[in-house]
């Protein structure tokens, strides 16, 4: 189980919403203080927890975060199949022994998807 949650920024949480579902996240819930509010929400892709917020004083926009999935190469092939924008195909840019690609999303925070390939 995951046990740290990151927070990204986000200018429109209805179109990041539809981004993170094109990279396999559904939304677990939103909360407002009240209608017309910014929204801070969760979303998840298996055991993978991100909160989304647009609350300008949560964090900053251009955050990085490293997600660890069993088959990078596998995931590419989905996100490609989804119509999902992929930065950089898998490689090794973090060293021999990890196979990574890089997804942007559309207020710039870098999405790191990456595999060891020691396991």
């Amino acid at each position: 189980m995951q046990t740290v949650v990151p927070a990204l920024r986000v200018r429109s949480y209805p179109a990041s919403k539809a981004f993170y579902e094109k990279l396999g996240f559904v939304e677990l819930w939103t909360h407002r203080f009240e209608p017309g509010f910014p929204v801070f929400a969760a979303v998840a892709r298996g055991d993978m927890r991100i909160f989304l917020t647009e609350h300008t004083g949560d964090c900053a926009f251009g955050a990085k975060v490293h997600f660890y999935v069993p088959d990078v190469d596998a995931c590419h092939a989905e996100y490609r199949a989804r119509g999902a924008p992929v930065a950089e195909p898998p490689g090794n840019s973090l060293g021999p022994d990890l196979r990574d690609m890089l997804v942007i999303d559309p207020d710039g925070n870098k999405l790191v998807f990456l595999s060891s390939l020691g396991q």
